[in-house]
């Protein structure tokens, strides 16, 4: 294998001229910065390097299988339906953040739902705990959660505990990765997003097949993200993402592209119509308001928003549950009349 100077030879020649690294090598320069064991000087100048180069297809499959391939996968949950994973990174500031309500919807209908993030660093001090973007006024799933009685896990054992005995848990990436938890820390000294927060929304901690929801703010990043899913075979929902967190915004759905067995399809297009009336929404961001909302919503007090049921009936069809996703809308709190299912 090269040195790690000339893999940065490669990847730090700019926009136009850099270089993809092999995938045997991609990975096993992840390995190594997964093990702690790349000089932190080369850290930096890979993160910097691939910030401006992006990645191929091939290099985010690679360091995805080395994320995997760093700590034991969890087993799968009892049934036949597979997990959901969610990763929650992004948190939520501006609206009220909807993606416990998603969670708990999904896990009241019998799918089990596994959220990952960056909240809850159970074995770092406060002032160390991690963050996505900045952290100033954001609202985290994983606050929310432990608000609502689902707190941060602190082992892998209890992970699987809650899988099995709640269908929903929160994992603290230190827990599951602590190795990508280091590295996802990074962004807070170098300041800027690099290829771990693409990877965070790849991977797969289970031991099997998985139903991955991906979720960009930027819409150039879904063909990226979907090249990777329909390489990998992995079964995924993609969609731009609700202030980057994999939720549909409430008061327009937007694309729900389904990726099974290496090929994309288009499960429910873009809501373009024009908006006739606002949904019943938090009063605001903050905990309480949407604490309080969410727990209308699951007891039928109020309606779940319907691009949220939309996305939660996409999810329950392609785990496997219902057999189309009209199917799931009675599985659903005071579910909607379908709409735009193509």
């Amino acid at each position: 294998m090269r040195s790690w100077t000339q893999m940065l030879g490669d990847v730090a020649r700019g926009a136009n001229a850099a270089r993809d690294l092999p995938r045997e090598e991609a990975e096993a320069l992840f390995a190594t910065w997964l093990a702690g064991e790349l000089p932190e000087l080369e850290q930096g100048a890979l993160w910097s390097a691939y910030r401006i180069k992006g990645e191929s297809t091939d290099e985010l499959l690679a360091f995805v299988a080395a994320l995997e391939a760093s700590a034991p996968a969890l087993p799968l949950p009892a049934g036949a339906s597979y997990p959901v994973v969610l990763p929650a990174y992004n948190g939520a500031r501006r609206e009220a953040n909807l993606l416990p309500l998603l969670a708990l919807v999904l896990a009241r209908a019998g799918l089990p739902v596994l959220l990952h993030g960056t909240f809850g660093g159970m074995a770092e001090p406060d002032g160390a705990r991690l963050t996505d973007h900045s952290p100033a006024g954001r609202l985290s799933a994983g606050e929310i959660l432990r608000a609502m009685g689902y707190p941060p896990l602190a082992s892998r054992d209890e992970i699987s505990f809650e899988m099995e005995s709640r269908q929903l848990a929160y994992a603290p990436i230190d827990i599951l990765y602590p190795g990508f938890a280091r590295m996802l820390a990074l962004r807070q000294r170098l300041g800027v997003r690099s290829s771990a927060h693409t990877v965070a929304k790849l991977f797969n901690p289970f031991a099997g097949p998985a139903l991955q929801v991906a979720a960009v703010t930027h819409p150039p990043y879904l063909e990226r993200l979907k090249d990777v899913f329909e390489a990998s075979g992995r079964l995924a929902l993609l969609m731009r993402g609700t202030e980057g967190e994999p939720v549909a915004n409430p008061k327009r759905r937007p694309a729900l592209i389904a990726v099974r067995d290496g090929r994309a399809e288009l499960l429910f297009d873009k809501d373009s119509a024009p908006l006739k009336a606002l949904p019943v929404l938090p009063s605001d961001a903050s905990l309480d308001a949407t604490c309080r909302f969410t727990e209308a919503v699951l007891a039928g007090r109020l309606p779940l928003p319907a691009p949220l049921a939309d996305q939660a009936a996409a999810l329950l069809y392609l785990s496997g549950i219902v057999s189309s996703p009209q199917a799931a809308y009675s599985l659903l709190p005071a579910a909607p009349a379908a709409q735009g299912v193509s």
